[in-house]
């Protein structure tokens, strides 16, 4: 392995400036190893990993499950041979995602990040209605290739490009300043008018909580109504669970709270531990009736992936970590973060299982993305990692591993709010 020095030289040099690698602060530690929630340096100095690879190793690093699935996919010497042969690690995975699924979704897609399994559920719906007409939501986050990006807030990303605009339809999302039912009310109207047109929609993507816009949640009854609106006029609706699914608000999915089942569901992230992989599950309308090679991507459902994500569903439910994420991590962090309001610049405190965000905002109400910056480098001097998030950058976000122990976890809490 080579060098600190050498590793950020040549990271400086040649990186695409387009990565965050230098966004935060100018020297960001090196880490040569990982062992459950902590990240260590070649020097042995120790960091606690609240970010978890932007919400992907939920496990913490170097879980025995993922070593060992590693070393059993590893030990077959196979490390690819493609979608035209079937794979055990594969076949397992569905067979370990059905035990987690809504009923009547049997078809999985799997791909290699978030944005490419927005992709394939844009095209799955768009196949099975003959439509092309699509829904987000302002504040929603779906990724970065063209089409997810057409379905995604923020013009700082989104400026530069030839998006799918024409056929794209954004409607409000319940938050500051904007009700679910005054949301729910411009949705209905919306449909009214597109059905009036001839031109409803092939889908409508929704997150159960905007994570990147600061852990915004649109509450139940919103997820409830526009469920019952796209039924009733025959669209399907996707959910986007890359971020809040499997075990990060304490279900298996962010929609669960709500007792919906979405035609679509779209996972990533946490699926697979840190390894390339996500999937859009599906029923037969969408998933079942392409004819073969319609999608296909040369990496996806590499068995090493797989066999990780199987580990992770496994460890899930043989730990009871959606219990551990209920009754354990989301309480404590709750109760130590909510009377930060109106505490130097804090405003709001949102949580949603095991994570939160802290939201600061200036005097003059305006959000502060400086003071986020600065109390995100102040825990990073005291060796704890935390993500940044927010539409204007204004939140501290915290992504611990959900099975982050008590002990742990308050240490945390105390040094963040000791630097409030």
């Amino acid at each position: 392995m080579i060098s600190s020095e050498a590793t950020l030289r040549l990271t400086r040099a040649h990186e695409s400036t387009a990565a965050n690698t230098f966004r935060v602060v100018p020297d960001p530690p090196i880490f040569v190893r990982g062992d459950g929630p902590w990240l260590f340096t070649v020097d042995g100095t120790r960091y606690l990993d609240l970010v978890c690879g932007s919400a992907t190793t939920s496990l913490g690093h170097a879980h025995p499950a993922h070593m060992a699935a590693l070393q059993e996919a590893l030990a077959t010497g196979i490390l690819h041979t493609g979608t035209r042969l079937p794979s055990p690690f594969r076949a397992t995975l569905y067979e370990r995602l059905q035990a987690i699924l809504p009923p009547g979704l049997t078809r999985v897609q799997l791909v290699n990040s978030g944005s490419e399994a927005v992709e394939a559920a844009i095209k799955g719906a768009q196949f099975a209605t003959g439509r092309s007409r699509l829904v987000a939501f302002d504040g929603g986050y779906h990724g970065r290739t063209l089409g997810a990006l057409s379905l995604t807030s923020g013009q700082h990303i989104r400026a530069p490009f030839h998006l799918l605009e024409a056929s794209v339809d954004i409607l409000p999302y319940p938050g500051p300043g904007m009700s679910a039912d005054q949301a729910l009310v411009a949705a209905r109207t919306l449909m009214a008018e597109r059905a009036a047109s001839g031109d409803l929609p092939a889908l409508v993507l929704v997150e159960a909580v905007q994570a990147l816009s600061g852990l915004v949640s649109p509450g139940a009854a919103f997820l409830r109504g526009l469920s019952d609106l796209c039924r009733e006029h025959d669209i399907p609706l996707a959910l986007d669970e890359i971020w809040n699914g499997i075990g990060r608000t304490g279900c298996w999915f962010g929609f669960d709270h709500a007792g919906i089942v979405p035609d679509i569901v779209i996972l990533g992230k946490a699926l697979s531990g840190g390894l390339p992989l996500s999937a859009v599950a599906a029923g037969e309308r969408f998933l079942g009736q392409w004819p073969a090679g319609m999608h296909t991507s040369t990496f996806q459902g590499n068995p090493l992936a797989c066999a990780m994500a199987v580990a992770t569903l496994d460890t899930i439910t043989n730990d009871s970590l959606l219990g551990h994420v209920e009754n354990v991590i989301a309480p404590m962090m709750a109760a130590a973060l909510q009377p930060l309001v109106g505490r130097n610049g804090v405003t709001g405190v949102r949580c949603a299982g095991a994570q939160a965000a802290i939201e600061f905002r200036d005097p003059a109400g305006q959000p502060d993305p400086t003071r986020a910056v600065a109390v995100q480098c102040a825990l990073l001097d005291h060796h704890i990692l935390a993500y940044g998030g927010g539409r204007a950058g204004e939140c501290l976000m915290l992504v611990p591993p959900i099975n982050l122990g008590a002990e742990v976890l308050s240490e945390a809490l105390s040094a963040l709010k000791s630097l409030v």
